[in-house]
C-alpha cells in the first residue's frame, strides 16, 4: 500500500516538505495543492489522470506497483504486446519486441476498459466462486455434525469392546509370558550358534582379502588371473551361504499374537455440485513448446585469430564454463586462449605435432587429439602442462567427453567410435559407416556424429544401436557438431557456408546462421550448455564468432 503521509515529489526536489493531496499516474508523482493546480493548467499535463490521496491509498499494492512509464527507457507506454502480455514503449519494440506480430496501440486496448463486458464477467465469476466456496463450507459443517454423531456411537462401542478385551487379556497374559520366555531362550541359543558361525566366516573373508592384496603386489599376471578365479569361487561359496541364511524361516516372537481389530475408513461418493459459468472462462497462458523454430542466434562478438603463417586451419574449438574460448590452430600447432569478451589472451600451449580436435572434461582438464601420432593429450589449462598421454591404435580425429569418459573418432576400416576412461582403457567400440565420420557430440545416453562425404548425421545409443539417420538438402558437407541443453543439434555445413540446427529426434532441421553473418566454410563448433553460448569458427580465414542462443 501507499505510505501514510507522502510528500509532494516536486516540492521535495526544492528541499521543501509539503503533504501531497493527489497522485498523477501518468507522471508517477505525488503532488501538493499548489503543484496540482499548476499541473492541471499546463498544456502538457492537464489531460493526465490524477486521483485523490484517499482514493490512492485504497488501491491494492499490486496495482500501485504498475507504472505508467517504461522503467527501462523512461518513455511513455504506447503499445501492448499480446504475446508477452506486457505494455511497451517505442524503444522496447526495437529492443525486445521487434519480432512480435501481435502489437496493438495501448489507447485501443484501454478504451472503455472499466465499462467493458470483461470487467462485468470477471466480477460475475468472482461471485460464482464465492457461492461455491460458501456451498463447500455449508457441506463441511453438515459433514462435521454427522461425524460427531458417528464418533459418539463409536466411542460407546469401543468402551463395550474394551471391557470384553480386558477380561480376555487377563486370561491370555499369563500364557503369553510363559510362551515368550520359552521362545526367547530357544531362539537365543540358535542365534548364539549362528553368530559364532558368522565370525568364522568373517575370518575367512579377511584372509581372502589379504591374499588378494598380496597377489596384486607380488604375483605375476598369470598367477593373478588364475588366483582370482580361485578367490571368485571362494567368494561365491560365501555368497551362497548368505543367500541360504536369508531364506531361513526365522520366526518372530510376536507372530503368535492375534490382532484385536482394524480401523477402516469408508468413503462415500461426493454429492457436491458446483455452479459453472458458460459466459466467462479464464484462459491460462501456457508457455509455448520450445522447438528449433524458436532458435534465433544473436551475434555477441567476433574473435580475430592471430595468423602466424600464410594459411590457417581450425578443426577444434571449446567454450569453457567461465566463458573463455579455446581454439586449435593446426598450422601453428597452437592452443589459443581468448577472453569471454573475444580478446586474444595468450598462446596457451604449443604442440610438437598437429592437433585436430578439443573437448572440455571437468575442472581445469581438457583433451586434445593429435592425429599424426595417434595420441590423446589430457591438459591442465591452469598449469599449462600435459598431465597424461594416451596412445590409441588408429588415427584419432574428433573427441568429446561427458565428464565421465571420452569418445574418440578413429580412422579405421570401418570408422569407429572408441569409448574409453581417462586412463585409456577401452570401455566399448562402435563401428560407424562412411570414410569421413570425423566429429562427435554427446547428449544423455546418445552419441551423434557427422558424415561429411555422404551429407549425413547419425545418432547412436552408447551401446552402439543406431537410432536415426538424417539427411537434408541444406546440410552439405557436415563437419563440426555440438548439442545444447535442450537436445537441439548444431552442425557446421562447410559445403554451403551454413550452420544448421536439428531437432532431438532427428526429424526436422533449419538453417540458423548463413554466409551473410561472415560464416565461410565453417568447421569447428561448440556450445556451453549452461550459458547457451555458441562458438563457430571458419576453417581458413581466421574468423570465429560467438553467438547467444
Amino acid at each position: 500500500m501507499a505510505s501514510v503521509n507522502p510528500f509532494c515529489h516536486l516540492c521535495e526536489e526544492e528541499d521543501v516538505s509539503k503533504v501531497a493531496i493527489v497522485w498523477c499516474a501518468d507522471c508517477d508523482t505525488f503532488l501538493c495543492k499548489d503543484c496540482e493546480r499548476h499541473h492541471s493548467r499546463i498544456k502538457a499535463s492537464k489531460g493526465h489522470q490524477t486521483i485523490a490521496l484517499d482514493e490512492y491509498k485504497k488501491l491494492p499494492s499490486f496495482i500501485v506497483d504498475i507504472k505508467s512509464r517504461c522503467e527501462n527507457h523512461d518513455e511513455k507506454y504506447d503499445f501492448y504486446c499480446k504475446f508477452h502480455g506486457d505494455p511497451c514503449c517505442v524503444k522496447c519494440i526495437k529492443d525486445k519486441h521487434k519480432d512480435c506480430r501481435d502489437l496493438a496501440p495501448l489507447v485501443e486496448v484501454l478504451r472503455d476498459i472499466k465499462n467493458s463486458a470483461k470487467v462485468l464477467n470477471l466480477d460475475k465469476e468472482f461471485n460464482i466462486l464465492l457461492e461455491n466456496f460458501e456451498t463447500v463450507v455449508t457441506f463441511l459443517n453438515l459433514r462435521t455434525s454427522t461425524l460427531l454423531e458417528n464418533k459418539t456411537e463409536s466411542l460407546n462401542e469401543i468402551r463395550n469392546l474394551r471391557a470384553s478385551i480386558n477380561k480376555h487379556l487377563d486370561e491370555v497374559e499369563k500364557k503369553i509370558i510363559d510362551d515368550l520366555s520359552f521362545e526367547f531362550n530357544r531362539i537365543k541359543l540358535k542365534s548364539d550358534h549362528l553368530t559364532s558361525e558368522i565370525e568364522d566366516k568373517k575370518k575367512v573373508i579377511h584372509n581372502l582379502q589379504n591374499d588378494l592384496s598380496k597377489m596384486a603386489m607380488y604375483a605375476t599376471d598369470l598367477q593373478m588371473y588364475v588366483g582370482m578365479q580361485y578367490l571368485e569361487k571362494s567368494a561365491s561359496k560365501e555368497v551362497g551361504y548368505l543367500n541360504k541364511l536369508q531364506r531361513k524361516d526365522l520366526k518372530c516372537l510376536t507372530n503368535n499374537i492375534k490382532s484385536f481389530g482394524t480401523a477402516v475408513a469408508h468413503s462415500s461418493p461426493c454429492t457436491l455440485q458446483f455452479n459453472t459459468s458458460g459466459e466467462y472462462q479464464v484462459h491460462l497462458s501456457v508457455p509455448p513448446l520450445l522447438t528449433i523454430d524458436n532458435i534465433n542466434p544473436k551475434l555477441k562478438t567476433t574473435l580475430k585469430i592471430p595468423i602466424t603463417f600464410d594459411q590457417i586451419y581450425i578443426y577444434g574449438c571449446q567454450v569453457l564454463p567461465d566463458g573463455r574460448n579455446l581454439i586449435l590452430d593446426i598450422t601453428s600447432k597452437s592452443l589459443l586462449l581468448f577472453s569471454k569478451d573475444g580478446e586474444f589472451t595468450e598462446n596457451l600451449l604449443k604442440f610438437e605435432d598437429e592437433p585436430n580436435d578439443i573437448c572440455y572434461i571437468k575442472g581445469n582438464l581438457i583433451a586434445v587429439t593429435i592425429h599424426q601420432t595417434n595420441k590423446i593429450l589430457l591438459i591442465d589449462i591452469v598449469n599449462k602442462n600435459i598431465t597424461k598421454t594416451i596412445k590409441v591404435a588408429d588415427t584419432c580425429y574428433g573427441i568429446e567427453s561427458n565428464g565421465e569418459a571420452l569418445v574418440v573418432n578413429l580412422d579405421s576400416s570401418p570408422m569407429k567410435l572408441l569409448i574409453m576412461d581417462f586412463d585409456g582403457n577401452a570401455l566399448s567400440v562402435i563401428s560407424v559407416p562412411g570414410q569421413y565420420t570425423c566429429h562427435t557430440a554427446l547428449f544423455k545416453n546418445n552419441i551423434l556424429c557427422t558424415d561429411s562425404e555422404n551429407n549425413l548425421v547419425y545418432c547412436y545409443t552408447n551401446k552402439g544401436s543406431l537410432l536415426w539417420t538424417y539427411k537434408h538438402e541444406d546440410i552439405c558437407e557436415p563437419f563440426g557438431i555440438t548439442v545444447d541443453k535442450h537436445g537441439f543439434i548444431y552442425v557446421t555445413c562447410k559445403g554451403n557456408d551454413k550452420i544448421a540446427v536439428l531437432s532431438e529426434d532427428g526429424k526436422t532441421s533449419r538453417t540458423i546462421i548463413s554466409k551473410d553473418l561472415g560464416v565461410v566454410c565453417p568447421s569447428a563448433i561448440n556450445i556451453e550448455k549452461s550459458s547457451c553460448t555458441l562458438l563457430v569458427t571458419n576453417q581458413c580465414n581466421g574468423n570465429a564468432f560467438v553467438f547467444e542462443i
